[in-house]
């Protein structure tokens, strides 16, 4: 019996009022009952939102929250001041958390050791890259411990969008743009340095299995945006760093006919399961809208694992598990998926 390192992947939409978010909790092992032979995509309801969270407004009417997600159970959520809060779900409490030395309006993180590295991609060098880290510290009233940010160099690449990042080695951080190329950052000797003029061939975050020594990820857009597996440390090996390719590729969701692709997102449950998460429009929906009518997203979750097959077990399959689709509000245009 496979063991999860992850039992709950979280949701976090637009709320019912305009300037709020829902954190919805999602039990993944539920997926993983049988495996499915055809396409079936079940429809289901979200979960009833665990938390709401709202920006504080501004004079300007600019208001907005970002959500990073710490060790299992933990979320972070960050305001366009640099305010931060930290919603513990399995205690289902809410604590204060220490603000960012810069606001980030565009993060990624990733977890290497005890550390959590979070840079900003919106293209702000200033103070855009820090380490948020749990450790004591002392102040009036005695020693306490708590998570404290410490500042890191900025990135040496001119701002852009962040296409792909993954942890490499077990103490690089790779980042890619489409424009830039590839870098790393070394979080022992705390310096970056340039992969190659190459950028990496999937989108978002790839996700580690040590069972397989492989990455694995979302393909990019004209890869029509499937579920891969690659080496990167192959990469690094040769004595010219070479732009990783792409070992396996699978389709894990056939697309309803209208279905119009919005974004992708990859968690690892732990074992070589998986979380895919796809978002939708309805094409054929919107044209029949009027103009100022607010679009109608849904999302498809669906689980798949990844097992050794093949002779002496060298090859890799995908087995595919439940899918659900969710309706999302009318008009919803901001989705996380932690």
């Amino acid at each position: 019996m496979r063991s999860f390192l992850r039992q709950f992947v979280y949701l976090v939409v637009d709320g019912r009022r305009p300037g709020t978010f829902d954190l919805h909790r999602i039990n993944m092992s539920r997926f993983f009952r049988s495996p499915l032979m055809g396409t079936t995509v079940v429809e289901a309801r979200l979960p009833r939102p665990k938390m709401t969270f709202y920006a504080p407004s501004s004079e300007d009417n600019i208001s907005s929250l970002q959500f990073l997600l710490l060790d299992r159970n933990k979320v972070l959520a960050t305001d366009q001041m640099g305010h931060a809060a930290i919603y513990d779900a399995g205690m289902n409490a809410l604590r204060t958390a220490p603000p960012l030395s810069r606001p980030k309006y565009s993060p990624i993180s990733v977890a290497v050791g005890h550390k959590h590295y979070v840079l900003d991609c919106s293209g702000d060098k200033d103070n855009c890259f820090e380490a948020l880290v749990y450790e004591g510290g002392e102040t009036s009233c005695g020693v306490y411990h708590d998570w404290r940010y410490h500042s890191l160099p900025s990135t040496p690449y001119r701002p852009g969008d962040i296409d792909a990042y993954a942890v490499v080695g077990g103490s690089d951080v790779w980042v890619s743009t489409e424009a830039e190329g590839t870098y790393s950052f070394n979080t022992v000797r705390g310096a970056w340095s340039k992969k190659g003029e190459w950028s990496l061939p999937f989108c978002g975050l790839a996700e580690y299995v040590p069972e397989y020594k492989l990455w694995f990820g979302i393909s990019k857009k004209e890869d029509r945006n499937l579920f891969c597996a690659l080496d990167l440390a192959a990469a690094t090996s040769r004595r010219r760093c070479m732009a990783p390719v792409p070992r396996n590729v699978w389709q894990d969701l056939r697309p309803r006919k209208g279905w119009f692709p919005v974004t992708s997102s990859l968690v690892h449950l732990g074992s070589g399961r998986f979380c895919i998460a796809r978002f939708f429009y309805d094409e054929e929906q919107i044209e029949a809208q009027a103009d100022d009518d607010p679009w109608k997203m849904f999302a498809v979750f669906t689980a798949v694992e990844v097992r050794p097959c093949g002779e002496a077990g060298k090859g890799l399959e995908m087995v595919r598990y439940r899918s659900e689709c969710y309706s999302l509000r009318d008009g919803s245009l901001n989705q996380w998926v932690l």
